[in-house]
């Protein structure tokens, strides 16, 4: 009777994980229990077990069932998203960075540099082939977050 006990715990706990969804990798653990065994099984070896030395009175100790542990895995990967990092860089280096722009627009004595990222554009302008100012807008053409958008573009390009 306690191992079907056990049993119908360990289905429900493992029904209510799955009902959490799969966000998470999912270990169980079970700690401190006797292997589950069949009703036949439990109806011929009960003069075995009776025969078996007593580990003590279990009736007074707490029960574990099992032990959980989550390995959380990445949502994205992990990038440099910090856009200082594009200033006081030349073209070379830029173009190692985030590859070859979407357009480039000269307006003396500036160059500009557009990169499009999901949902936000991305604008470098550069003074002698180094770039000297970052801004990042979204597709309504409102100003947004450089670094979510730089963020966003970096992981485009993996």
């Amino acid at each position: 009777m306690r191992n079907c006990k056990k049993f119908l715990l360990l289905v429900i706990l493992t029904m209510t994980l799955s009902a959490c969804g799969n966000a998470a990798k999912r270990k169980v653990v079970i700690v401190g229990s006797e292997p589950l065994q069949s009703s036949q099984d439990n109806t011929s070896n009960t003069e075995e077990k009776n025969a078996e030395p007593s580990r003590g009175d279990t009736a007074d100790q707490p029960e574990e069932l099992a032990a959980l542990s989550y390995d959380a895995a990445p949502l994205e990967p992990d990038v440099n998203d910090d856009p200082k990092q594009l200033l006081g860089i030349d073209t070379k280096a830029l173009e190692a960075l985030l590859g070859k722009p979407s357009l480039v627009r000269k307006e003396n004595p500036a160059v500009i540099w557009q990169y499009n990222a999901e949902s936000c554009v991305l604008d470098l302008v550069l003074y002698d082939s180094v770039t000297s100012y970052v801004e990042a807008r979204d597709e309504q053409v409102r100003p947004m977050d450089n670094r979510k958008c730089l963020r966003r573009l970096l992981l485009s390009k993996q």
